[in-house]
């Protein structure tokens, strides 16, 4: 009794206390700011420098600390590059509109944290090397874009945003992070766009009363390189990739931008983790009153009641999982393998109407499946569902999963979980399904949005080199590859407009695709670059570049009259034992016939290329 009794006192401190100390750690009481571990070790007199320029304003990429030390993702990401380079790094920070001005006066070689989809005179951009999100800011929510139209927004001076939107809005540009969010907390504008992680850490650093909303688009951060200095780029894509495999990307991601960049304040604490406190606070006050009720009764009947609270306790639990999952779960039945009977927690209307309580569970599953399981997904599923083999397969196992094609549901995940024992061996298993087709619809369109370029249409980079990869392990025979270069691209951009540029990159992603779309697969892997690969030796080759050229000619669009396109082929015949290994050297050879061919076509026109 008197042990009971200190438990109980022990319980109720530590009930109160455990939620304290939990906030306090979800507050950052207990949690330090991350620090740059990773350093530039390269200090040999004779080491090349590496002039990097970042902008101070960026936190969590590229910020100052509370010592004035340069700290963020951005400068542990550019120590490890200089490293791999063999380089010693020399990092400024300043103001974004500075960095830009010494990149492009050659006073630095690399800018960080500029956009991947950034139009940037005179740069050269690699992979990604983070993820971000440009969100709306504001002193309350918003819960669509068009609710900006006829405000005042604020945004970074010369912002790609004002190109690539049309928000019917008063844009108003600043030179920092800090001035758009100043500019909001004092009421001069009436909403902010920023980087979503940048943004929350300038709002917790000086306690303004300012939300995140609306996601306007995906942010995906990389690091600019002069234009005159492409193989560094090239070096610095190779080791941001290496970086990605060897998964540190992945944690300087979750150093950086997922914990640091966290909201702590009270308010966003308690809304983050509600469940976890309503659900603590009822746990912790049912076995209050537990107790409490165990110590009333105690006296009279202590070793009966035990036993019965036990039994109870247990009993409330398995109700309590079996009633959450059937909030969760389309269908929930308990199924005992040894008598083959079955009892419903829930069923779904289209599966009920097949079950018949008058025969086994075999039966019954065997009718349900046949019945809602499209025709291709029958076979497996009645496999899968084999009752028979259920408890051999759970054997060692915690979890049985599939997913089937249904005829009025879609796709959906069905799953047992084993719940009773007698001697090692499963007696009952709890059956789900869940219906999981808005997720694989949702799977599907993101893999399609990632592999296509979002100007051309055509297969992206990511693409291209995918399918390299794929055709060299496959060890393919015959190929024919074909590169594509537009010319007076650049010209075009400055003397008429991106814009005219962009119809430039469109019309000509149009000439391939009508050309050459039945033969191969075309791909955009840079600014005015194409490849075509295909996968055999075209015997009508000559044929398609003649259709090609006549395309090309006949051309034109509503701000640039002609579109002249250089290209080089190669063809697998010319590689003596052709295997797939040797598909870059075919890269390299149409790639060198497509430079002569636009030095030929400058030549023609009388000017350099770059004039």
């Amino acid at each position: 009794m008197q042990k009971i009794k200190h438990f109980f006192i022990g319980f109720l401190i530590l009930g109160l206390i455990f939620p304290v100390f939990f906030t306090m750690g979800e507050l950052g009481f207990f949690s330090r700011q991350p620090k740059v571990e990773i350093l530039n070790d390269v200090d040999y007199i004779n080491a090349p420098l590496l002039r990097v320029v970042a902008d101070f304003d960026f936190a969590p990429y590229s910020f100052y600390d509370k010592n004035d030390n340069i700290c963020g993702l951005d400068v542990e990401l550019i120590n490890q590059i200089a490293n791999e380079l063999g380089m010693k790094a020399q990092i400024t920070f300043t103001d974004w509109q500075s960095c830009k001005k010494l990149l492009q006066n050659k006073d630095a070689d690399l800018i960080l944290g500029l956009e991947i989809f950034s139009h940037m005179n005179g740069v050269l951009k690699t992979v990604p090397a983070s993820k971000d999100s440009l969100s709306i800011f504001g002193k309350g929510k918003i819960h669509n874009i068009a609710e900006l139209k006829d405000k005042r927004v604020g945004l970074m001076v010369n912002s790609v945003i004002t190109r690539i939107f049309d928000l019917n809005c008063e844009f108003v540009e600043f030179y920092t992070n800090t001035d758009i969010l100043s500019a909001l907390n004092e009421g001069k504008i009436d909403y902010g766009i920023c980087h979503n992680s940048v943004g929350t850490k300038i709002i917790e650093k000086n306690n303004w009363q300012l939300v995140s909303s609306v996601t306007l688009m995906n942010s995906y951060p990389a690091i600019g390189v002069r234009d005159d200095l492409p193989e560094l780029r090239d070096r610095i894509n190779g080791i941001i990739i290496k970086m990605s495999n060897d998964g540190l990307i992945s944690k300087l991601d979750e150093k950086w931008v997922e914990n640091y960049t966290e909201d702590k304040s009270v308010h966003e604490v308690l809304k983050r983790q509600s469940k976890f406190y309503l659900i603590y606070f009822i746990f912790y006050l049912c076995v209050s009153f537990l107790f409490i009720f165990l110590l009333l009764h105690l006296y009279h009947r202590e070793r009966e009641y035990k036993e019965s609270i036990e039994y109870s306790t247990i009993l409330k639990k398995q109700n309590d999982v079996l009633s959450s999952m059937a909030k969760v779960y389309n269908t929930v039945h308990i199924i005992n393998l040894v008598n083959n009977t079955v009892r419903e927690i829930t069923t779904s209307p289209h599966v009920k109407k097949f079950i018949n309580s008058d025969i086994d569970a075999s039966g019954q599953m065997r009718a349900v499946i046949t019945n809602t399981v499209d025709q291709e997904h029958v076979e497996a599923a009645l496999e899968f569902t084999d009752l028979t083999t259920v408890a051999y397969r759970l054997t060692g196992k915690n979890i049985l999963l599939a997913e089937f094609k249904g005829t009025e549901i879609g796709w959906f995940c069905a799953q047992f979980i084993p719940i009773t024992y007698n001697n090692g061996e499963v007696e009952e298993v709890i059956f789900t399904s869940q219906s999981i087709d808005e997720m694989k619809k949702e799977n599907e369109r993101l893999l399609k949005l990632s592999a296509y370029d979002e100007l051309t249409k055509l297969l992206n980079r990511h693409s291209y080199e995918e399918k390299i990869r794929f055709l060299k392990e496959s060890g393919v025979k015959q190929m024919t590859v074909a590169l594509f270069d537009i010319n007076e691209l650049k010209a075009t951009n400055d003397k008429i407009s991106h814009a005219a540029g962009d119809e430039l990159i469109i019309g000509a992603a149009g000439c391939l695709r009508s050309a050459f779309g039945e033969c191969g697969n075309c791909y955009r892997i840079g600014g005015d670059e194409f490849v075509l690969l295909v996968e055999n030796e075209a015997s009508d080759l000559q044929k398609k570049i003649d259709a090609f050229k006549n395309i090309t000619e006949s051309w034109h669009g509503s701000l640039v009259d002609q579109l002249h396109i250089s290209f080089g082929f190669a063809v697998s015949a010319e590689i003596e034992q052709f295997s797939g290994e040797d598909i870059k050297t075919l890269v390299n050879i149409a790639e060198k016939r497509m430079y002569a061919d636009k030095a030929n076509y400058y030549k023609t026109v009388g000017r350099e290329r770059r004039q």
